[in-house]
């Protein structure tokens, strides 16, 4: 039984991660699909990416633990709000290929973190 509850949270870790990016992506777009300078959009989107990510973490941690959710959402926050801040000032760009761009770097994210601790655990 405890190894399949330890199976549903890492499987569970990369769909955070493609969540959180997704709605990090959506928000920023939302907020900065208007603004016509591109360094200002990625700052703003930094900035929207590490606020939006904080409520995240707060909650998910008691359910998932703090490693598993501080280090990726931090990142996810951070990353995917810079760039999808740099999206959103492109001319033309669909708002669902922001929201794909941050569901793939959620999930990117989530899976070089899972192989770089199992490659510390197994050294």
């Amino acid at each position: 039984m405890e190894k399949a509850y330890k199976m549903n949270l890492k499987i569970a870790d990369f769909f955070i991660g493609t969540f959180a990016g997704g709605l990090v992506a959506l928000v920023v777009y939302l907020v900065l699909s208007t603004q016509p300078n591109m360094l200002i959009a990625m700052v703003l989107g930094g900035l929207i990416g590490m606020v939006l990510a904080l409520p995240l973490k707060i909650l998910l941690m008691p359910f998932v633990g703090a490693f598993e959710v501080m280090i990726p959402l931090g990142i996810i926050g951070m990353g995917v709000g810079m760039t999808a801040g740099m999206l959103s000032a492109i001319p033309g760009i669909s708002g669902y290929v922001v929201i794909a761009w941050g569901n793939l770097a959620g999930c990117m994210v989530a899976t070089i973190i899972y192989f770089a601790n199992k490659r510390l655990v197994n050294q």
